[in-house]
């Protein structure tokens, strides 16, 4: 972590990667913390990026220094008082060097004095305030509930019987939980989300024509941004599609998972149970926050399963243990288990780990069925022939689906996939999942 001093930050900035970062946002100012979402990546934001790049950066990280830069450019930008917020959390890319390239961009535009921010067991959890444990709590309700609202946006908007009031509810139940994540008090999140199920329930919709739903998954950073995934959710709608997107919390039983690994292989013990103690809490908020609106999620199993399951899933095509790449193909499969008819894969230009999920989606494919996959490649450069690929391919989820429901007995309606982690992965493992089934 590059420091000033020890003393608290002016301003927090968090990358705009979505809407989730509001939350982020409003838990670090329920702490004293002033801090700001920064706008999700625009043309603009990303030409800042890419004009002190060197070619050679993955979308990511032009993402956020760009959306960085952009926002020094105004008036009211201080850089004594500045940090950009980039939590030291996982090794699944090349991300844990990001530090010092945003350090050296920062340099080269006189903006030397913005610190990063990087909270963490090493420093404390610096920057999220005198109580770092209530703070990452608030944060992690904050996130499932977004998650939450997202979820009810998509399984709801494709069905409205009046266009653009699913839309409207979301943004409106958005602000009363990041009002409510200010207050500093969980159980208010938990009330505002509540209060929000109501609100998206009064929303008349009708399902009598059902829709092929569409998972999409990728690298996170990339699917809560319209142009980032080239508005490919609004484009599936108007073909007749429903999507279902990867969620924040699958990324990050992942890593608790990593981390606990990690933890072991060094003979950690404590700081292994410690590490399951904080999974545990976080499954059973995320439980707590999904119960206030189940009735309203068409999922059959609207609570993400355990690491053990996405480790299992990934270990069919991939060493875990490499981790960057694998991690999407473990997703997919966990939608497809869920009931997806197709799988919309968004891929970053330059991005190693999605070039893998990308060669993975082939063998993928043969053990779904042969269900259909489409990459969505964003290169800054904008979109070709993207609204064509997504007809094509929606009309074969929908033969897909029709298919999956002739041969598919009454009381099941899913894609039957095998489970176990002890099946033959691509090359040796090295990691073995905690308690696999």
């Amino acid at each position: 972590m590059t420091t000033q001093s020890q003393a608290q930050p002016g301003t927090v900035y968090i990358p705009g990667i979505g809407d989730h970062c509001e939350a982020i946002a409003a838990a670090l100012r329920a702490v004293g913390q002033p801090s700001e979402a920064l706008p999700p990546t625009s043309p603009a934001s990303l030409a800042t990026g890419l004009a002190v790049g060197k070619g050679r950066e993955c979308m990511f990280s032009l993402m956020i220094i760009g959306g960085m830069l952009h926002r020094a450019k105004q008036p009211d930008f201080d850089p004594e008082r500045a940090a950009l917020f980039f939590p030291d959390f996982t090794r699944k890319c090349v991300g844990v060097n990001y530090r010092s390239l945003f350090r050296d961009a920062l340099s080269s535009q006189g903006l030397s004095q913005v610190e990063i921010l990087s909270p963490g067991a090493a420093n404390g959890y610096r920057g999220l305030g005198e109580h770092p444990d209530v703070t990452r709590s608030l944060i992690w309700h904050g996130l499932i509930a977004v998650d939450l609202l997202i979820r009810l946006q998509f399984q709801r908007r494709p069905y409205e019987l009046q266009p653009g009031a699913t839309d409207l509810v979301y943004r409106r139940t958005l602000g009363q939980v990041i009002a409510a994540i200010e207050t500093g008090e969980s159980r208010l999140v938990v009330a505002a989300l509540a209060a929000a199920g109501n609100e998206f329930a009064a929303v008349p919709i009708k399902r009598s024509a059902p829709r092929p739903r569409i998972g999409m998954f990728g690298d996170f950073y990339m699917l809560y941004n319209p142009y980032l995934y080239l508005d490919a959710v609004r484009q599936i709608e108007a073909l007749g599609g429903e999507v279902e997107i990867l969620r924040f919390a699958k990324f990050f039983y992942f890593v608790n998972w990593l981390r606990q690994q990690d933890a072991l292989t060094l003979g950690n013990r404590q700081g292994a149970l410690q590490i399951a103690l904080e999974d545990a809490y976080q499954h059973h908020v995320e439980a707590e926050l999904v119960a206030t609106v189940r009735h309203l999620l068409t999922d059959e199993h609207p609570v993400e399963p355990p690491a053990s399951v996405t480790v299992a899933d990934i270990q069919r095509y991939y060493h875990v243990g490499i981790v960057n790449g694998g991690f999407s193909a473990g997703a997919a499969v966990d939608m497809a288990r869920s009931g997806c008819a197709g799988l919309l894969h968004s891929v970053p230009f330059l991005c190693i780990g999605s070039i893998i999920a990308s060669a993975l989606g082939s063998r993928v494919r043969a053990d779904l069925g042969q269900m259909p996959w489409l990459d969505v490649i964003f290169d800054a450069q904008g979109g070709t022939n993207v609204r064509t690929r997504l007809e094509a391919f929606l009309f074969q989820a929908t033969q897909f689906e029709r298919t999956k429901l002739r041969h598919t007995p009454a009381n099941h309606t899913h894609v039957a996939l095998p489970r176990s982690p002890r099946a033959t992965p691509l090359i040796p493992l090295a990691v073995q999942p905690v308690g696999g089934d």
